[in-house]
């Protein structure tokens, strides 16, 4: 999986043959074949192991986080933002995007359930210590709803040749946070 992933990255998914892999590994082609039924389906492999390996260490909630609704908001949208743009993270995006049909489908499985328990984190943070802002908590999951929409929205208008630093992600997830716990009066 890692010399595939490594190709694939490297030379995409159409440079990027069963044969090359096979010879790279030094194996027979049919033991490859015995693995993989094709090349879409060692691709759908390599998201799968990435996408499973990022989603345990990003949906997780840090217990070293403060109990300030303010602070975890901060903290998962500038970890969304240094991960949404890492190069590695838009490269399998973007293979992703050669898999069709069924085949990538566990894609778009993975990007759900990630989605989910992110979304799930977060709207949990928002109901536990939303009241001790002084927040009336009507609708957690709309708002959670919003923090993953603008947390998205922002990872995509920003050019893929400049991903986040950690410093610069921390002060943009804060001007995000400040402009929705504030609503339109921070505008």
């Amino acid at each position: 999986m890692t010399e595939a992933t490594r190709m694939f990255l490297e030379f995409g998914y159409e440079a990027t043959s069963m044969d090359a892999v096979a010879t790279k590994l030094g194996i027979p082609r049919t033991t490859l074949y015995k693995r993989f039924s094709d090349k879409s389906d060692l691709l759908q492999s390599v998201i799968d192991a990435k996408i499973s390996s990022w989603s345990e260490l990003n949906t997780k909630r840090d217990p070293a986080l403060s109990h300030d609704l303010v602070e975890q908001l901060v903290s998962y949208i500038a970890a969304m933002l240094l991960w949404g743009t890492n190069p590695e993270v838009r490269a399998i995006t973007k293979l992703a995007g050669n898999l069709t049909g069924t085949a990538g489908s566990g894609f778009i499985g993975h990007n759900q359930e990630g989605y989910r328990k992110l979304h799930a984190l977060i709207a949990a943070s928002i109901r536990e210590y939303g009241p001790v802002r002084g927040f009336e908590m009507r609708d957690p999951d709309g708002a959670a709803d919003l923090v993953m929409a603008v947390t998205g929205g922002t990872i995509s208008m920003r050019p893929e040749a400049e991903p986040f630093e950690e410093d610069e992600a921390k002060a943009v997830a804060a001007s995000l946070v400040d402009r929705i716990v504030r609503g339109a009066e921070s505008w």
